[in-house]
């Protein structure tokens, strides 16, 4: 049962990790702000996490898939998924780290321009304000997926043995099933105008032809 549990617990990690980090990959991460003389509106964008930075959504989706791949091997194999989720975890929280600071104002620019592509950006200054609560979560969803990795590269070979123990075991005859089904087929023959003790024709041409051998 606890080896269970701990199965259960590496899934659960992995998951909650890989599933945040998705969900928080498209909140805003970054507000970009270009402003401009009155009577003119300031030119203000959003960014999202996977705009600013799309390797953590990719490791996220490889934790995702870890998932499937603990339930569909065994042994040194899911060892050895365990410690690819270790590493995505870990370059997830690598990644959301250089992600965390503000783009840069080229880069800035460059992205007012490819969204608001009526606005003229020239002269204007470019400001950008983070929002580090959402980095701080994928940040911890890394963690989670390192923590469910380890937990199945740790555990992985236990849970393997604990499979094969749970197994259906080989079911021997019944050997009143037997009793069952003999005396069903008695009956049947009965019915027909049978009799049951009787052996078959074939047998009977195979034993008289095995006596007759003999005697010549």
């Amino acid at each position: 049962m606890k080896q269970y549990r701990a199965f259960g617990l590496a899934l659960l990690l992995d998951l909650l990790g890989a599933g945040g980090a998705l969900l928080v990959s498209v909140r805003e991460w970054q507000t970009l702000q270009a402003a401009r003389p009155a009577p003119l509106h300031d030119v203000v964008l959003g960014v999202s996490g996977r705009t600013v930075d799309s390797a953590p959504t990719a490791l996220a989706l490889v934790a995702l898939a870890g998932v499937v791949a603990v339930l569909a091997t065994r042994g040194v194999a899911r060892r050895a998924v365990g410690g690819v989720l270790v590493l995505a975890g870990g370059l997830l929280l690598w990644r959301t780290v250089l992600a965390a600071g503000a783009v840069s104002a080229g880069r800035a620019r460059s992205l007012l321009a490819s969204h608001r592509r009526s606005v003229d950006l020239t002269g204007l200054q470019v400001s950008v304000s983070t929002h580090p609560v959402w980095p701080v979560l994928t940040g911890l969803a890394g963690l989670l997926i390192v923590a469910g990795g380890g937990l199945v590269a740790w555990r992985g070979a236990q849970w393997q043995a604990m499979s094969r123990r749970y197994d259906a075991p080989d079911q021997a005859p019944d050997p009143a099933q037997e009793s069952a089904r003999a005396a069903t087929t008695m009956w049947t023959a009965l019915d027909r105008g049978q009799d049951p003790t009787e052996r078959p024709r074939d047998v009977r041409d195979e034993h008289r032809n095995e006596h007759g051998t003999s005697t010549g």
